[in-house]
């Protein structure tokens, strides 16, 4: 962590959503604290964290508006710098943008000569930490992505471990007692956040009128939560389940909501905002993860929740051009029955694990675990799978982004391999494929160490989902690429072994992380 400033003197620039700000506040705790600049929709979450010493405004879209105005360009730099030129007074000494935008990037400009973490432009185009392009060319094969979110900001800071165990959010007395005067009186609560940013993200109002049903049947109280533009969801599921449901969607401001979620024993909710809050004050989370939505880069961070996940092969998918052509079948995969007993078990007390234990669901959905390790999120499997080579490759890739994001982190081996033993069965007819997968990354760190990138064009023609460390080979190759591409050569000789195949033991011999 830098310490050659005050923690006001550090400004964090993030101006996407509220789930997005509540992400970054594993980087704040890391940093000691630091003043932020957010849209307006997002100040009151920024003032109810612990570790945001200032708040300031700018609002995105009037941001975009300026620069794309049809007018002159004389007119737009105008308008431009009258947006930013009031924060080039503030006391800043070092910039975090977390934004990958040209626009916002070139907020940095805003304060010569101070020290610039994240994006940036250089020379016109956008550049980032000496890491970033790892995860740029991890998104390439984003089924491979095991990052979460929270721990990619957090490691803008460098830290030894978990900044925290869940996002921040300060809950007042206040709310907690406006909340109890709109919530029902019966326990427990069950919360259900109907909308998500994209209807593919979204889990079918049927599917949820079902689950209504189930739940009431048993004695649960349902609160629906959302915005007021979601209220229109809210009518239609009260007339399809026809149970009681106190509708607070619209009705509650941003601490009165985190107020219900505190107050509620359970929220079901797919990839949104609301979920994140819901960790955040320390509700029990049922994750519904569907479409783009990819569970490992942004699922509820800390340890308790239960994911149900919609597996399949063209997930994690891109909004804008999803394979299904809109389709999307995978919104369909996760039952209300499933979901009815997971939400059952986990009313009842029971452990994510032990709640996964009877559910029983269809091949398509994978039962997940949230819980943390020594360097962040990850989502224990609850089901073993086979273990095959991409799988194998995503936990290499896993582990090489941890080492190269962080001086400190070491890969455990024994941890490894408990996750191997206890998650993943062997794929014998993948046994050959995996062994070569080992061969190939060893080379690679072989390659990363001489800083030959002709050999690490050969490895990507091998096995072109290292491509993300391959890549990188070569001048200007990030610190720790070495350790980065051995943990990674380390993980697939394991991953073979488990396997039982015949791969030379102490492929790459030096210590990765050093």
């Amino acid at each position: 962590m830098p310490d050659w400033c005050e923690p006001h003197q550090r400004l964090v620039i993030q101006l996407a959503r509220l789930g997005d700000f509540l992400q970054t506040t594993p980087l704040l705790a890391a940093l000691g604290g630091a003043a932020v600049l957010v849209a307006p929709a997002v100040a009151p979450l920024a003032r109810a964290s612990r570790w945001v010493r200032a708040v300031h405004l700018l609002d995105p879209d009037a941001l975009h508006q300026a620069a794309s105005a049809h007018e002159p360009l004389r007119l737009r730099l105008a308008r431009l710098a009258g947006l930013v030129r009031p924060l080039g007074e503030l006391p800043v000494r070092e910039v975090f943008c977390l934004n990958f935008s040209p626009l916002c990037a070139a907020l940095a400009a805003a304060w010569p000569g101070v020290r610039v973490r994240g994006w940036r432009l250089a020379e016109g185009r956008l550049a980032g930490e000496p890491w970033s392009a790892f995860l740029l060319r991890l998104m390439t094969h984003r089924p491979l992505s095991r990052l979460h979110l929270c721990d990619v900001l957090a490691s803008y800071a460098d830290p030894a471990g978990p900044p925290l165990s869940a996002p921040d959010y300060r809950l007042e007395d206040r709310a907690r007692q406006q909340a109890e005067a709109l919530l029902p009186p019966g326990r427990p609560r069950v919360a259900l956040q109907l909308g998500a940013t994209h209807p593919q993200r979204r889990w079918p109002l049927g599917a949820f009128a079902e689950l209504a049903r189930y739940l009431v049947g048993r004695g649960v109280s349902l609160v629906l939560v959302g915005s007021a533009a979601e209220r229109p969801l809210g009518r239609r599921l009260q007339r399809r389940a026809g149970v009681p449901l106190a509708d607070l969607m619209g009705r509650t401001d941003l601490s009165t909501l985190a107020g219900v979620l505190a107050a509620c024993e359970l929220v079901v909710s797919s990839d949104t905002g609301t979920l994140h809050l819901a960790t955040a004050v320390g509700a029990r989370v049922l994750g519904l993860y569907m479409g783009p939505a990819q569970v490992h880069e942004t699922g509820p961070y800390g340890s308790g929740h239960l994911v149900l996940r919609a597996r399949e092969s063209c997930a994690p998918c891109v909004e804008a051009r999803p394979p299904c052509g809109g389709e999307a079948p995978c919104r369909g995969r996760i039952t209300p029955a499933v979901a009815g007993r997971a939400a059952e078990a986990l009313l009842s007390g029971a452990t994510a694990q032990e709640a996964a234990r009877g559910l029983e669901p269809p091949p398509e959905v994978e039962a997940l675990a949230a819980e943390m390790d020594a360097f962040g999120q990850r989502y224990r499997r609850l089901r073993p799978v086979s273990l095959g080579v991409e799988r194998a490759l995503a936990l290499a890739l896993r582990e090489a982004g941890r080492v190269i994001m962080r001086s400190a982190y070491r890969p455990d081996p024994r941890a490894l391999a408990a996750e191997l033993e206890g998650e993943y069965r062997p794929h014998p007819q993948e046994d050959q494929d995996l062994a070569a997968a080992a061969r190939a990354a060893a080379v690679l760190a072989r390659a990363a160490g001489r800083g030959d990138a002709l050999a690490a064009r050969r490895v990507l023609n091998q096995v072109p989902a290292l491509q993300s460390l391959a890549g990188l080979v070569g001048p200007g190759a990030p610190p720790r690429l070495e350790a980065a591409c051995i943990a990674a050569a380390r993980v697939l000789e394991l991953c073979a072994g488990h396997g039982r195949c015949a791969v030379p033991p102490g492929l790459a011999q030096a210590t990765p992380g050093g």
